[in-house]
């Protein structure tokens, strides 16, 4: 998740090698404005998802399928919420030429799933069918869409547990697609209505102005 700005990456450029005190000073303002953010998703992970502390353990260490996917990963709320951080790095140019100031970064595997399951799936991943046994269908895992359980409901228990201990997932976007939903960055985001975007705009807009008005009043060098 990237707050972009057309002409920020230009502007970023010229503050580091000829304003770097109004770089600084903007940075500031903007970290004050998404550490909140990532505060309060990181209030939303619980101790357990599970009854007891890590215990979503029917899903925890799966082997390895015959296709190859990795084991599903633990769940440790401390590291789930390291996870959760922003970076203010300088991001490659978009396709549509823009470049990012903030992104909101999810970087636990496990806090992956928790922000995203069900997004695609609501009732939980399919499962395959190979063949039909007295005691009901044989599933086997063909590709990454597919459950990796042999419980049929075991994607929707886990979804509706999700829901109920880190609640819903949120839309930051009023008309955004899946892709924009999520339980913990992406609803703390959307909870915050906008206000972060807007005090960061005003942040950069007002460095802009500053640096044009330096600009023409002393002659610019660069940076030591």
């Amino acid at each position: 998740m990237a707050v972009v700005v057309e002409g920020l990456g230009e502007l970023r450029i010229a503050l580091k090698e000829f304003a770097p005190d109004i770089a600084k000073n903007m940075n500031k303002r903007i970290r004050s404005e998404v550490t909140p953010i990532v505060k309060d998703a990181r209030a939303k992970v619980p101790s357990a998802i599970f009854g007891t502390p890590n215990n979503w353990s029917n899903y925890e260490g799966i082997n390895k399928n015959p296709t190859g996917y990795a084991y599903f990963p633990q769940y440790n709320p401390s590291e789930i919420r390291r996870g959760l951080t922003y970076s203010m790095a300088r991001q490659k140019r978009t396709r549509n030429g823009y470049v990012s100031m903030v992104t909101l970064l999810n970087k636990n595997p496990a806090g992956a799933i928790s922000e995203t399951a069900g997004r695609s799936h609501p009732q939980g991943r399919p499962q395959y069918a190979t063949r039909h046994t007295k005691m009901g269908f044989a599933y086997q895992v063909r590709t990454s869409r597919q459950s990796m359980s042999d419980n049929p409901k075991a994607g929707k228990m886990m979804i509706d547990r999700l829901d109920a201990r880190m609640g819903t997932m949120k839309n930051f976007k009023s008309e955004g697609s899946t892709k924009t939903r999520g339980r913990l960055l992406y609803a703390a985001y959307a909870e915050n209505q906008g206000r972060a975007l807007d005090a960061i705009m005003k942040a950069i807009d007002e460095s802009k102005a500053e640096f044009v008005r330096r600009s023409y009043s002393t002659p610019l060098r660069s940076a030591a």
